[in-house]
């Protein structure tokens, strides 16, 4: 016996309430991005051209803003993620998608700087989003023999830290491929390539994830 089901057509009405709602969601992202964490209500709202009360309609406080700002963040720079990359060598496969992190700060700088903004957003983004799968990679890298060290909290900490450090630096203008090519050479000479591969990989990797 088949039951039928009834589809739900938006009303005007819940259309124009989504509408808003992006419109708060977008204009976070541009007041944080100018702003980071010292945002007001206030400032969100007129920005907006809304009310106080048309704001917390949709958010309860700015906390609930910011956390409704996390999956778009994590989507935009996962729009390439990890699972696109197939490449059976973990060196290969780190240093591509890597690659394609930085690239996607350089397409979006606005956006990655409200990541880096506010500390719970560049968790999110940075590590338990696009680049998650950081610590899978190493172990894997370790395994093969291809990397040196283990892929403990310390390799770990090192490798995040320096590609934030990196992402800041892209997002305040430095937008050259060299430069990308440098950060991911370094890492991979770190983890146990010779500089000669380090260097083939970071290239080929940056050249296919060019913005």
């Amino acid at each position: 016996m088949t039951v039928a089901t009834e589809q739900v057509v938006p009303t005007r009405g819940h259309k124009k309430k989504a509408r808003t709602r992006q419109l708060l969601l977008d204009t976070a992202m541009e007041v944080l991005a100018e702003q980071g964490e010292g945002f007001s209500v206030a400032d969100i709202a007129a920005r907006a051209g809304v009310s106080h009360g048309t704001f917390y309609n949709y958010f309860t406080d700015r906390d609930q803003l910011v956390a409704a700002l996390v999956p778009h963040l994590v989507e935009t720079f996962a729009a390439r993620s990890a699972a696109e990359v197939d490449d059976p060598d973990p060196a290969a496969r780190f240093a591509l998608i890597t690659a394609r992190g930085l690239a996607r700060a350089v397409a979006a700088p606005d956006t990655l700087r409200v990541a880096l903004r506010i500390e719970a957003l560049q968790r999110a983004v940075l590590v338990e989003g696009p680049l998650s799968y950081l610590r899978a990679d190493l172990r894997a890298g370790h395994a093969a023999g291809r990397f040196t060290d283990r892929a403990d909290d310390g390799t770990l900490d090192v490798v995040i830290g320096s590609l934030v450090l990196a992402a800041r630096r892209i997002v305040d203008g430095e937008t050259r491929p060299a430069y990308r090519r440098s950060v991911i050479r370094t890492l991979l000479r770190g983890l146990g390539l010779d500089d000669t591969e380090a260097a083939e990989l970071a290239s080929r990797a940056v050249a296919a994830a060019r913005p």
